[in-house]
């Protein structure tokens, strides 16, 4: 593979990656849903 590939694959993959990573911070770091059930 040429050099033009290598930067194309670590651009996809890197991008894929970081996407990744901020969409499990954000659903793992959401404050705890209301749990109206225990309050009865």
């Amino acid at each position: 593979m040429n050099f033009a590939g290598w930067i194309v694959m670590t651009a996809s993959v890197g991008s894929v990656i970081s996407l990744l990573v901020f969409c499990l911070y954000r659903v793992l770091t959401l404050p705890p849903a209301p749990d109206d059930d225990a309050k009865s």
